[in-house]
């Protein structure tokens, strides 16, 4: 602990000296200061299907500090510190927030309130009196609505290029009106990047795990448009997990071709993300497994801004992931598996739902999805109100099955059979109530609560877990 102090101290110490030189030469310099305590209780995490408890309490808080700089001639250098800590079912939270998944527990490097440096990256606008900009370093890396690449807050460490110019399109004369035939000039941003993935490893020999993407940004009117492709390759002799079975692998290689849409308005706003996934593995044999998944999300909202319930929210929303139709065969998998999607933030798990936490092919819950079901599917309706100034409340409805799942298991609904589910996953329900202090501080509470399925072969009992947070956060 008096190491941690000091080390804290001693980070400190360089914030102050670092921002007394940029104080002398930057045209402006921020300190932006993020602070979030959280008190979390869930109970009957194992469904009542086992001796203990499956009861666990904790606190947990993270703090963010960044410092941004910005010269003369377009340059920009920022630098945020980190700290993350647990106290209370320590160990019964770790195994619990990574109980599905074959990658690291947290994408950060502790949890023990220790800060960390998560971004460190210099940004020069036009580099040589050129529309391109370029970014080196720790940085963000988040696209879409993070479905294939998010650095779930950590910062990857990488080389990003782009540059912004217009592009001519002939218009022909309509005869509906007077326009005539002539040039529009359609704006477009395009970015490339490569970064290299945190993960134990680093510089032992042969270790390689690296992301590579192309970014097409464009904005016509009340929409923006995402054209991508990205490539996933790791070659750090992670294991793949296919059905029960885990392979060794020398390599595996995952493209994804992203579409991603949104437009927003007073009243509505609507999000939409279509990838499809292709790629190789080769295990330490010599096979090779092939690659074929497919995943979308569709979100929408109506907004009422003067309603007698104050300003009202409804959305909806659609989450499908392919699923892996024969799990015991090596030559190929037809579940979509993006495993660089947002699943944590800051020490909670994050997805469809505040309880199931569920991602594209795993969840909070130790459900068997390795070995039976793949490809998880999300229908979520809820509402939000405001009635008071101040004041938000909502409630929410997930309904998650899966695309794939074993003989006899539970049906998914009938409206979610139309959109590609099969197989029922259980149901939640999302109350939440926030009150803003100021513009700087506000207050929430949670209360989830989720059913697994009644499928006697991994629930024998459908008793529900639930879920009750109360946090306190600050921004200054």
């Amino acid at each position: 602990m008096r190491i941690s102090k000091f080390l804290f101290a001693f980070i400190f110490l360089t914030f102050l000296q670092t921002g007394f030189t940029a104080i002398t030469s930057a045209e402006s310099l921020s300190l932006d200061d993020d602070y979030r305590a959280r008190g979390i209780l869930l109970t009957n995490t194992n469904f009542n299907n086992a001796s203990s408890s499956g009861t666990y309490s904790y606190y947990s808080q993270r703090l963010d500090l960044t410092l941004t700089g910005k010269f003369n001639e377009g340059i920009e250098i920022c630098t945020r510190i980190s700290a993350l800590g647990v106290a209370g079912s320590s160990t019964a939270f770790a195994g619990l927030s990574n109980s599905t998944s074959t990658a690291p527990a947290y994408p950060y490097p502790n949890i023990d309130f220790i800060p960390f440096i998560n971004y460190a990256y210099v940004k020069i606008k036009n580099l040589g009196d050129t529309p391109i900009t370029v970014i080196a370093g720790q940085q963000p890396f988040n696209y879409g609505n993070g479905l294939i690449i998010a650095d779930n807050g950590m910062g990857l460490m990488g080389f990003r290029i782009y540059g912004k110019y217009k592009l001519p399109l002939p218009v022909p004369t309509s005869i509906f009106s007077k326009r005539r035939a002539g040039l529009y000039y359609l704006p477009i941003e395009t970015e490339i990047f490569t970064a290299k993935v945190a993960a134990a490893g680093g510089l032992a020999p042969g270790y390689s795990h690296d992301l590579y993407g192309l970014v097409n940004r464009i904005k016509n009117g009340k929409y923006d448009y995402e054209i991508s492709i990205f490539q996933d390759s790791d070659a750090s002799g992670s294991q793949y997990i296919k059905g029960s079975n885990a392979y060794p692998a020398t390599s595996i290689n995952k493209y994804f071709y992203d579409f991603y849409m949104t437009r927003k308005e007073d009243i509505s706003n609507i999000r939409f993300e279509i990838a499809k996934e292709n790629g190789s593995v080769k295990n330490t044999d010599g096979q090779q497994i092939t690659i074929d998944g497919m995943g979308y999300t569709i979100f929408g909202e109506l907004i009422g801004n003067k309603t007698s319930l104050g300003k009202v929210t409804a959305h909806a929303q659609i989450a499908y992931s392919s699923g892996d139709s024969n799990p015991n065969s090596f030559a190929s998998d037809g579940s979509f598996n993006p495993t660089q999607t947002r699943r944590f933030d800051g020490l909670e798990r994050v997805g469809y739902g505040e309880l199931f936490a569920a991602s594209p092919y795993d969840a909070l819950f130790p459900l068997p999805l390795n070995s039976y079901y793949s490809g998880i599917d999300t229908l979520n309706v809820g509402v939000d109100i405001s009635p008071v100034y101040g004041w938000n409340m909502g409630v929410d409805y997930f309904y998650f099955a899966a695309s794939e799942g074993p003989a006899g298991a539970p049906d998914a609904s009938g409206f979610e059979k139309l959109y590609g589910a099969n197989y029922s996953l259980g149901v939640e329900m999302d109350l939440y109530v926030k009150f803003a202090h100021s513009k700087y501080t506000e207050a929430r509470f949670s209360y989830s609560r989720y059913t697994p399925p009644a499928f006697v072969v991994f629930w024998p009992t459908s008793d529900p877990a639930t879920r009750y947070q109360f946090e306190i956060s600050a921004k200054f």
